[in-house]
């Protein structure tokens, strides 16, 4: 499946937004980035999109409490997402093919204004139809238990692999859909099960399990193929856990790793894992020309995919998710510029500043191209983030100091001995240091 639109009303801080994710001629896979400052609703919308896949029952387990989702001051909002279905994989509850080409998944948020009831039962969720007509495609196919296919996951800027408290670690375990979002709405969820997952195919394959080997070697080679950087790649996976080693040939274990390698690796695993859990071991990973890679369709949405990362670890991630899973639907959130650069078909989406009266909107074509082919300040100047300069405030006022200077002597003709020195010492901010400045 993937995600076609997606319109909110009265939801979070949106009062409207309609963003269509279907890249030229309808093709989904590939690299959506949503910008936007901090409070801007990036989260939310994330938020939003999930709730609407996984429908009313389902959200239920995630968000119990619902107060603060729909706009201040109003009684109802709207969550409506259209999703294309894969029709080879896919499934209705009775085993069948979904009969429509895209179908809308609408979820209302209401205030219950009955005498008596708890503030924080005052809120319902509810089927809703304000596109899909009574049709009941989402009812049948990802709202309903079991259903086959239907894969999607949702990451939170969390993605800690250890800490977790009780009540987060069971909401992991639930049957269904649920713990595949739940880093994306808990932040003290972690995604533990991915190294004990390891553990247990490592036990398996030494049973000779040849499922289980056959899942295991596919992971440890889609780390290989330059995932964690550096030359750095899986040693093994014991009954300990998980151990690294370095282009150098140490070995460390996985607990011992930054944060930048956990929290990346964790959300491999996990993709990896589900993906494996939905379409089976049984050539799971195929051997492209651009490397092994898992060819199997989905939707993947990741809040802060920038978080833990170094400026050259953002640059290369969308690009190589992109390359290993050509058919996934990634639609992620940054504050990143570079991370930006990964975006295909145009698919680019800023949500203005809170205080702003304009609407999410997706990026004209010229400032797309503006974006994929710029450098990082001229990224930061366009509307993907809409900063009015890249320099620091010091550098903002010594360079606005210095021209008050200039136009002085200009009207003047001389300057003074003390503004004359003070004049002298602001000529490093005057200065426009390119690439090569920083090269031999």
């Amino acid at each position: 499946m993937y995600v076609n639109r997606v319109s909110v009303s009265n939801i979070k801080g949106f009062t409207e937004a309609n963003l269509d994710f279907a890249g030229p001629e309808d093709v989904h896979p590939g690299w959506a980035v949503i910008t936007g400052d901090n409070g801007s609703g990036k989260t939310a919308l994330l938020r939003a999109i999930a709730l609407a896949i996984l429908g009313p029952e389902q959200s239920r387990g995630l968000v119990q409490d619902l107060r603060g989702w729909v706009t201040d001051g109003e009684e109802r909002g709207t969550i409506s997402v259209e999703i294309t279905p894969d029709h080879l994989i896919d499934r209705t509850a009775k085993g069948g093919q979904p009969v429509q080409s895209t179908f809308w998944a609408e979820i209302e948020i209401e205030r219950d204004a009955s005498p008596g009831v708890r503030a924080d039962q005052a809120w319902t969720i509810a089927p809703t139809d304000v596109f899909r007509n009574k049709r009941k495609s989402a009812t049948n196919g990802p709202w309903a238990p079991n259903t086959n296919g239907w894969f999607t996951l949702g990451y939170g800027p969390f993605r800690r692999m250890y800490g977790s408290s009780p009540d987060a670690q069971r909401l992991m375990v639930i049957p269904g859909r649920i713990p595949h979002f739940a880093t994306l709405f808990k932040e003290d969820a972690t995604l533990s099960e991915g190294e004990e997952w390891a553990k247990q195919l490592n036990y398996q394959r030494l049973e000779n399990n040849s499922e289980s080997e056959e899942a295991l070697t596919g992971l440890i080679e889609l780390v290989a193929d330059d995932f964690l950087r550096q030359g750095v790649r899986i040693k093994g996976v014991t009954s300990d856990g998980i151990s690294l080693e370095d282009v150098a040939g140490r070995t460390v274990p996985l607990s011992d790793m930054s944060d930048g390698y956990r929290s990346a690796l964790a959300m491999l695993m996990d993709i990896y894992r589900h993906m494996l859990s939905v379409y089976g071991a049984r050539g799971l990973v195929e051997q492209l020309e651009s490397g092994p890679a898992v060819v199997k369709p989905g939707v993947v949405l990741i809040d802060e995919i920038d978080a833990h990362l170094h400026p050259a670890w953002q640059r290369e991630i969308g690009f190589w998710l992109k390359r290993h899973f050509p058919l996934v639907q990634f639609i992620v959130t940054t504050h990143s510029p570079i991370v930006c650069q990964a975006a295909d078909g145009g698919r680019i989406y800023h949500i203005p500043s809170p205080s702003s009266d304009d609407k999410p909107f997706q990026l004209t074509r010229a400032d797309f191209e503006g974006v994929i082919a710029g450098k990082p300040d001229q990224i930061l100047l366009s509307p993907a983030f809409a900063m009015e300069h890249t320099r620091s405030p010091r550098a903002v006022r010594a360079r606005e100091r210095r021209a008050a200077l200039k136009a002085k002597r200009a009207a003047s003709g001389a300057l003074g001995e003390v503004e004359l020195r003070e004049f002298e010492e602001l000529a490093l901010f005057s200065m426009d240091f390119e690439d090569s400045d920083f090269t031999d």
